[in-house]
């Protein structure tokens, strides 16, 4: 293999400390195999293998290398068999460390356990057992404080609980117990939680940490206001500009200087308090361009703003007020420290009684067989650390970058640095650190980039600790790499997430890939950013990410067997092939089901690689629910769900008559369901064929329940699978395969659950409930060939360390998950807790300056690992990268952003990087100097200003696509034409007559039941309505069946489809949405009532206190609720229908938001179909109430009508569905129907 100059002196460079930042793609594990090669077989100085410590990241990275070693070493021996250097190291290498650290943490304890005590017969537990340990340990705590209970307890309690749960107190413990034990002696970090808050003077709190660090994100903020102020300024200067406006930009600019040589608390506090903007001169510039004048008042206003917002985060109070506030928080974290103490200690010793260890004790305890404190508190080497130095020749650390304070520690602690020896070897990429999740800490890695020296090979002397890049990307299309590049380059920077994306850690194509010819036509190569907009109103019914689905499977058609691909084995182009694309989510979760179910409906074949989901699955379910009432028998949904298993086969119909049985007994009031079959069993009058099935799963629960006492739960599972025929069923049902899979997985569980310190039924149901609970999840068990050829699904993190020709990065319009900023307790590694100040003597709570610096502390590194994440993302493509989204508001994220088209600075603004709510955002700004953009600005009216950094070089290619309706149908006809044309050629080339005859009587086959074309067994009532008001049930199935006449539409990449009417008919669709999620969020509290105009300002501040607490409880944003008028929502409150709403609720017999599905014939819909053929059709209520023994319900809505008849006949036949499902599920009657008209402003009685 030929390697690069970088990568030579990866390989050569010797006696130094070595840090390799090796970017994606850039060959780094060959780097490093190769260098392990090369120090075993050194002719001058060469190594045992066996004294080199390499570590990986997993069990299986470690296995691999040794493999590619083992390999390299038989080579070796093939041309010199007699050399007993390599003969040697063939014995050697399978005892050598190549390990995760872990491992090697293992591999020090069991050789050394007697150094500190413990039991050498120690197991290493699970995490779902460490989870429920942890949990019994956290009772036990909690049961013991309240058994007596101290007064600042009781305040924590209070002031961090909620309510009657103390979920948050465990969930606070938690957090800071695990936070700690990343550190190498976690006791000690505890306790300096103890100084957290201490201050006893504004001089001494403006040399804190803490402070320093809001000193510098002041900073950051105000240097990016003067730049802003400076870009106005300019503009102002210009001949077309508002001249007016300088006198007022400079005396801002002074201003902000100011601001800046502030420096402590209290200069700051009168500064942002008593300084003021000077309000803009109203005269005007004869010839100013009204344009320039807006943009430079926009900059201003957005200036303004950004003070502001620094005044509310950090100087609302006095210094004397802050320092009574820091008291108060001080009390709260001295508790809060203590009960991690306490947990910790009880833990540790429920651990020891158990004889079991965690990952995290591996790491604790290797460092203590290696490491101590002497008497001046120093960390110094014991013995066996001295013996490991002095016996490992090199360590080598693969994926440093994911290295947190103990695991650094460790592996300082066996280099010969502590002896001047210089021989650690660290290969990583920091923009590649994805696992904050797991505590790891980036800074570690940067702290050596940026202090070691960097290595070209010119240097005559060797240095102790240096750096060397490789750069070089030996995976990606140079399409790709531009692509990255442009992006990357613009969002990351050292102010968030500590990265800088400079010319060093740029990619650099390195790989060899045919060119495309310009001249063909447009480079099929471009990285594209598809975004699907809002639905039109036909089109309601398609959620966002149905529609974004659709734009991917659109985008697949055209791709396979079309788009040419360089086949990795044999180096030529072949067409692509489905096996070649990867759909890839920061989290699948309520992603890939929509995705697998639109992509398999246009017969696109897919695979869900990470999907969660196991415990849904309905053989998963029978079974647990089965187990729960062996157990248990008095739980009715379990029980439920165990009589409707295939093999008892009890119908609704049967369990409805059991249940009746027992209410006409008088006994219905309190039963269980349980009960309430034993007393069908018990039935002398009964004697029936129910009667019989009931006695039989009572029997066969009486038996389980007797083999529960004797049999290991693994046997147990077992048996009830063979013996039941369970197992035969599930694996004739549809993906039977993936059942049985799925089934032997929870056979496996149950085998490793006995492996467990805990025992029985009732623990093993637990345990199942602990990996739920506590997010541990394992997916569907994996039956898929890895050579299959389907489109796989997976998530960024699940993508690391791989690569696909064709790479979608979707979901980009998810929102990012803020929500560990929003809680009452945050923690950060340098600036320790942050806590809420609480008075509840006086009901007062507010964030207090230290918190929201930790905020924005966590945020800042939270936004970097999402940089970092989208960098994995973009990097796991070779030759083609989409990027696809949602966009809701798509003009106004244009306009919002429009001034980065005449930022000339290459990097985001701060501002834009830490406003963004999602990865489009960010994309979409960092596309706004590109000139793909041009087409999309100037189509909505917008100017497009080309500047240097419009990189119109780069291949990048933006769509936007408002309409997939039809693209729905497109894709239908195409997946059918396609699929028959592909038949027709394989029959063609096939030299068997035979089975060409074979072939051509299976596509002349009819289908029996060809009069049932077109009927699903799902509709719903909003389409049953439409057809209604269209008097043309004719049409029924062109509302039931996708297939309808083709109507050509343009492609979605090729031209926008956007216009005034869709524009319209979304504004629309987003106010009744938006009232919609208002009116269910609404309590219907007594203080909502309403009595005369008095009320209307009491009823106003209850509205808009109902609005703040949503957003800040994140239960709907700002942005969502912004097109609702308050007036509208106060309006409903004055109409009669309101009042008995109230009193309803006050009965607790109000109900909103209640979906349902109930069955119709068939013939209902269309006298096409026969009565028999079941329909089920759904729906969503909006809201019903009981009253006087009847029903009352009503529907909501927006619609713009002249008159309440109009809006009568258009919603009446959806209120007849609404009303036949209310009566038919509960069996009472609907004494009166309403439509309220937010419009109109009343209610309209149907």
């Amino acid at each position: 293999m030929n390697f690069t100059a970088d990568q030579q002196r990866v390989i050569d460079t010797r006696n130094s400390n070595i840090l390799v930042s090796a970017a994606a793609g850039s060959g780094k594990t060959a780097v490093l195999v190769e260098r392990i090669i090369q120090r075993i077989t050194d002719k001058e100085n060469p190594v045992d293998i066996d004294r080199l410590l390499i570590v990986t990241f997993t069990s299986a990275a470690a296995a691999q290398m040794r493999e590619r070693i083992s390999k390299a070493v038989a080579k070796g021996l093939e041309e010199q068999p007699e050399n007993e250097h390599l003969q040697r190291q063939a014995s050697l290498i399978h005892n050598a460390q190549i390990t995760t650290i872990d491992s090697f943490c293992l591999f020090v304890i069991r050789n050394h356990f007697n150094e500190i005590g413990i039991d050498p017969a120690f197991r290493v537990a699970d995490e779902s057992e460490i989870k429920m340990l942890e949990a019994d340990v956290m009772d036990r705590l909690l049961e013991e404080k309240h058994t007596e209970p101290s007064p600042r307890f009781l305040r924590f309690v209070e002031c961090y609980g909620t309510g009657t749960s103390e979920k948050r107190i465990e969930e606070a413990i938690l957090r800071l117990y695990h936070f700690s034990m990343s550190y190498p002696f976690p006791e000690e970090w505890l306790l300096a939680r103890l100084d957290d808050y201490r201050a006893d003077d504004a001089q001494k709190l403006s040399k804190q940490g803490w402070f320093q660090e809001a000193l510098r994100y002041i900073d950051t903020i105000l240097t990016e206001c003067e730049e802003r102020l400076r870009q106005a300024l300019a503009i102002a200067g210009r001949a077309d500009g508002p001249a007016q406006y300088v006198e007022n930009l400079v005396s801002d600019l002074e201003l902000i200087e100011t601001l800046k040589e502030a420096k402590d608390y209290e200069a700051l506090y009168d500064l942002f308090t008593y300084s003021a903007f000077t309000r803009l001169s109203a005269k005007k510039t004869q010839g100013e361009d009204p344009v320039l004048k807006e943009t430079v008042k926009r900059i201003r206003d957005d200036v303004k703003k950004s003070i502001a917002n620094l005044k509310k985060q950090l100087f609302q109070i006095s210094v004397e007020d802050m320092l009574r506030d820091m008291a108060v928080c001080q009390e709260a974290v001295e508790e809060l420290a203590a009960l991690t103490l306490s947990f910790k200690e009880m833990l540790d010793d429920a651990k020891r009684d158990k004889n079991i260890i965690d990952f995290s004790d591996m790491e604790h305890f290797a460092l203590q067989i290696l490491l101590e404190k002497n008497e001046k508190g120093e960390i110094v080497p014991r013995e066996t650390a001295l013996a490991l130095r002095e016996y490992f020749a090199e360590i080598m650390i693969d994926e440093y970058q994911d290295s947190n304070e103990v695991q650094e520690l460790l592996l300082k602690s066996v280099s010969g640095e502590g002896s001047g020896r210089f021989n650690r070897f660290m290969v990583g990429d920091v923009k590649q650190s994805i696992y904050k999740f797991r505590l790891a800490r980036p800074e570690i890695f940067m702290e050596k980039y940026d202090t070691y020296v960097i290595n070209k090979g010119d240097e005559e002397t060797p240095q102790k600790c240096v750096r060397i890049d490789l750069s070089m990307n030996f995976r990606s299309r140079r399409e790709v790499t531009d692509a990255v590049n442009f992006i990357c380059g613009q969002l990351m920077r050292k102010s968030v997430g500590n990265v800088e994306y400079d010319e060093n850690a740029a990619l650099y194509a390195g790989a060899s890939y045919p060119a495309w010819d310009c001249s063909a036509g447009e480079n099929p190569y471009q990285t594209e950013l598809l975004i699907a907009g809002e639905p039109l109103e036909e089109e309601e019914e398609y959620s966002a990410k149905e529609r974004e689905a659709l734009l991917v499977a659109e985008r697949i058609k055209k791709l396979v067997g079309r788009f040419p691909v360089t086949d990795a084995a044999t180096g030529e182009q072949r067409p692509a092939k489905y096996s070649d694309i990867v759909i890839l989510f920061r989290a699948t979760a309520g992603w890939d089901e929509d995705f697998r179910r639109v992509l398999s409906e246009n017969r696109i074949p897919v695979h869900v690689t990470s999907r969660t989901g196991y415990f849904d699955t309905l053989e998963i379910q029978g079974l647990v629910n089965f187990l729960r009432v062996l157990d248990n028998p008095l739980q009715d949904i379990a029980f439920f769900g165990v009589m409707r298993l295939p093999f008892l086969d009890f119908c609704e119909e049967e369990i409805a008559r059991i249940r009746c049985f027992a209410k006409e007994g008088g006994k219905n009031g309190g039963l269980f369901l349980y009960e309430q079959v034993k007393l069908y069993a018990e039935n002398a009058d009964a004697q029936d064929a129910l009667q019989n099935k009931v006695k039989r799963l009572l029997e066969m629960l009486s038996d389980y329940r007797k083999r529960v006492v004797y049999t290991p739960i693994k046997e147990l599972i077992r048996a009830l699978i063979d013996e039941t025929g369970y197992g035969a069923y599930v694996g004739s049902m549809p993906g039977g395969d993936q059942r049985l899979a799925n089934l032997n997985l929870l056979l496996e569980k149950a085998g490793a659950f006995q492996n467990t310190s805990f025992y029985g039924l009732f623990h093993f149901i637990r345990y199942l409930e602990t990996i739920q609970e506590q997010e541990v999840e394992f997916g569907e068990a994996n039956i898929l060939d890895e050579n299959a050829d389907v489109v796989r699904i997976m998530t960024i993190h699940k993508s690391k360390g791989l690569e696909f020709p064709i790479c979608f990065v979707c979901g980009l319009s998810k929102q990012f998950n803020m929500l560990d900023m929003r809680q009452a307790i945050l923690m950060d590694a340098e600036l320790g807790v942050g806590v809420d100040y609480i008075d509840p003597d006086m009901r007062i709570k507010r964030r207090n300056i230290r918190k929201n610096v930790v905020a924005q502390r966590m945020k800042e590194d939270t936004r970097g690992e999402d940089l970092r994440v989208l960098y994995v993302a973009l990097t796991r493509a070779k030759e083609k990268l989409i990027l696809t989204g949602y966009a809701a508001d798509f003009d106004k994220k244009l306009q919002a952003d429009l001034f980065l088209t005449m930022e000339e600075e290459g990097k985001l603004p701060y501002s834009v990087m830490m406003g963004a709510g999602s990865y489009l955002d960010l994309v979409l700004a960092s596309l706004m100097r590109h000139t793909c953009m041009q087409p999309l600005l100037e189509e909505r009216g917008f100017s497009f200003v080309p500047h240097a950094i419009s990189y119109g070089e780069v291949p990048i290619k933006a769509a936007f696509c408002t309409k997939v309706l039809d693209l729905r149908e497109e894709l239908a006809s195409q997946g059918r034409s396609a699929m028959l044309e592909q038949e027709l050629d394989r029959a063609s080339l096939l030299a068997d007559i035979e089975l060409q005859k074979t072939i051509e009587d299976r596509m002349e086959f009819s289908y029996a039941y060809a009069y049932l074309e077109g009927l699903t067994v799902k509709t719903t009532v909003s389409e049953l309505k439409r057809v209604s008001y269209e008097e043309t049930f004719a049409d029924a199935a062109r509302l039931i069946v996708p297939d309808k006449e083709e109507t050509y539409v343009p492609d979605f990449a090729k031209e926008t489809q956007a216009g005034a009417d869709a524009q319209a008919a979304q504004g629309g669709v987003r106010f009744g949405t938006a009232v919609h999620k208002v009116m269910e969020l609404l309590s219907f509290g007594k203080e909502f009532s309403y009595q005369s105009l008095e009320d209307e300002k009491r009823l106003y501040a209850v509205i808009y206190e109902a609005r703040r607490s949503w957003i800040a409880e994140g239960r709907v944003t700002e942005n969502e609720l912004a097109c609702v008028p308050v007036g509208k929502i106060c309006g409903f409150f004055k109409s009669p229908l309101a009042s008995r709403m109230i009193a309803a609720s006050e009965r607790g017999e109000l109900y909103k938001e209640q979906p349902f599905v109930f069955g119709v014939g068939a013939n209902q819909l269309s006298g096409q179909y026969p009565e028999d053929e079941l329909v089920l059709i759904q729906g969503v209520i909006d809201v019903f109430f009981y009253e006087d023994g009847g029903i009352v319900f009503a529907d909501y809505k927006t619609d713009r009508v002249e008159d309440e008849k109009q809006l009568a006949d258009r919603y009446r036949a959806q209120l007849d569905y609404y009303q036949r499902a209310l009566e038919q599920i509960t069996g009472k009657r609907v004494k009166e129907r309403y439509l309220y008209s937010f419009y109109l402003q009343k209610e309209i009685l149907i």
